[in-house]
């Protein structure tokens, strides 16, 4: 269900009323959802071309999918934190079960927050070769 938002000014060129260009970009993420093309949206926001419009809506659906991405992440952090908890207690009295899960979940949270990458916590297992050019 749609909101319905008071008539938007109609605005020439660019300008720098950010609560005005937010609702704009909101009303044309909302026409566009409910099938206007770029064309249309464009005459009734008074944007300058359809190109504009593409890209007003591309960019608020970019940063609201980085949100949602965000609100995931925070989620799915919570949830392997109280599996934590709830096995903490059994893993230090040398469970070993539940150790492993403890194990996975700190895994499972690095590859989450994007900890787990190599190198990051450990060097790296190569060995190193000092390559000294001959002497002439």
């Amino acid at each position: 269900m749609a909101v319905a938002l008071p008539e938007l000014p109609p605005v020439r060129g660019q300008h720098r009323n950010r609560a005005l260009a937010a609702a704009r970009r909101a009303r044309a993420v909302e026409l566009r959802t409910n099938g206007l093309t770029y064309d249309q949206i464009a005459i009734e926001l008074g944007y300058a071309n359809r190109g504009t419009v593409y890209h007003v809506i591309s960019e608020a659906l970019k940063a609201q999918t980085v949100e949602a991405i965000g609100e995931l992440r925070s989620l799915e952090v919570e949830r392997l934190d109280n599996l934590q908890v709830a096995v903490w207690q059994k893993a230090m009295d040398g469970d070993v079960p539940s150790a492993l899960g403890v194990i996975r979940c700190i895994k499972a949270r690095c590859r989450l927050l994007g900890l787990d990458c190599p190198g990051l916590l450990e060097e790296d297992p190569r060995p190193r070769t000092l390559v000294v050019p001959p002497v002439t």
